[in-house]
């Protein structure tokens, strides 16, 4: 049976690996740029992690798995089946190399890096090219999309955080949030983070809902509260994020709904999740999936991951 550390964990910022190594395996992978650093990881027990600050609390994690979670008990925080369970919305593009990009900012294998010049995510096979043009001279210091030099510092990277911010840059306003969570290249600052994400839920983005997921579930200035990490979860799930929607699987498999928990999970996996493809294979193996459902689900899996796959991110995976 899954335990509750089986959940995945993507955040977009990195701190405090030192403090959880106990329960995060050594399958590390990182993804840099001259904005931020994005660090997955995988748990000893099968846990998909992108942060440095990936520990779940034991209590909560604990009451997680006595939560129903086919309702949230909040009528204002009710979501229908229908919704939780449509196909997600498409991928969107690396605007560089045209490949499809998963939600999570770094799942399904690729990692994503945010330009806070133009407010774009890169692969991290684009970023990493560029990244080497320029230590070989063959490339300015410049942003590879919109070709701004690169912030000299912080203060010079805040004000465009602050440019895109006023323009209601939802990814903006997640990434920042995420910085402040975990602290690094600003100060930390919780109830800064709180607000930044919550702005960016409201403009949109699944990612600042995975993210307030984790701070309800740590406590991170806010009480824990499992029942509004399972609704950030399901919001989240909702906007494509995988790794959001693979964390419902395991949780539903926990509290015993079957047919719900392998719902998720297959969905995760026609989106390329490795790690829920492995539950749906299991799943066949115990009598929870049909033959069919595993065929067609295995069928997609591996077509969302040839779209998504290149020789310049097999190169920057290699290198992670």
């Amino acid at each position: 049976m899954s335990s509750p550390s089986d959940t995945y964990n993507c955040s977009s910022s990195s701190s405090d690996d030192k403090e959880v190594a106990a329960e995060i395996s050594s399958n590390k992978k990182v993804s840099t740029s001259c904005e931020q650093k994005v660090e997955t990881s995988c748990n000893d027990d099968g846990r998909y992690n992108t942060s440095s600050n990936s520990s779940s609390v034991d209590a909560v994690s604990d009451s997680l798995c006595r939560v129903d979670i086919s309702n949230d008990g909040d009528d204002k925080m009710s979501i229908s089946d229908e919704k939780l369970f449509q196909d997600p919305p498409p991928k969107e593009e690396c605007p560089i190399c045209l490949l499809p990009i998963p939600h999570a900012l770094s799942g399904c294998g690729v990692n994503m890096v945010y330009q806070a010049c133009c407010g774009k995510f890169l692969c991290e096979g684009c970023s990493m090219a560029e990244d080497n043009e320029m230590r070989e001279g063959n490339l300015k210091q410049w942003c590879a999309l919109c070709r701004v030099p690169l912030p000299k510092d912080n203060k010079e990277m805040l004000k465009r955080f602050h440019k895109r911010l006023n323009m209601n840059d939802a990814n903006a306003f997640c990434q920042l949030g995420c910085k402040h969570r975990t602290g690094g290249d600003f100060p930390q600052d919780l109830n800064k983070a709180n607000e930044l994400l919550h702005k960016a839920v409201e403009l949109g983005s699944c990612n600042a809902n995975y993210e307030l997921a984790l701070m309800y579930l740590k406590g991170e200035g806010v009480e824990r509260d499992a029942e509004k990490t399972i609704h950030h979860w399901k919001l989240a799930a909702i906007g494509g994020h995988e790794g959001a929607r693979y964390n419902l699987g395991v949780f539903e498999y926990n509290v015993g709904n079957m047919e719900r928990s392998y719902k998720h999970y297959m969905i995760a996996a026609r989106g390329g999740f490795d790690m829920s493809l492995k539950k749906v294979g299991e799943g066949y193996k115990d009598g929870y999936v049909t033959k069919d459902e595993y065929a067609n689900t295995l069928r997609a899996y591996q077509c969302s991951v040839d779209e998504m796959k290149s020789k310049q991110r097999d190169i920057a995976a290699a290198q992670r």
